[in-house]
């Protein structure tokens, strides 16, 4: 059975899923990263602890939102700006 509302929706969150979930991952990273900032953690840390988190996140199955490269460049602004 076909119900209007559930076709609706499915087909409005398809096109920018990729979006969304790149857009969460990278807040994720954001706030972790400040969060060992404000803790007085080094770049460094941050870097090896987000990179961990994600590596871990998807060691199962998947494929990571973010490239290790995207990671470094988010903790690396969020050192500098802050």
């Amino acid at each position: 059975m076909s119900f209007c509302w559930m076709d609706e929706a499915a087909e409005s969150s398809q096109p920018d899923s990729g979006t969304k979930r790149t857009e969460a991952a990278a807040a994720e990273v954001r706030e972790r990263s400040a969060l060992m900032r404000r803790m007085g953690r080094t770049k460094a840390d941050a870097i090896h602890r987000c990179l961990g988190n994600v590596a871990w996140a998807y060691s199962v199955t998947g494929t990571p939102a973010l490239t290790p490269a995207q990671i470094r460049k988010i903790v690396n602004s969020v050192y500098v700006d802050g």
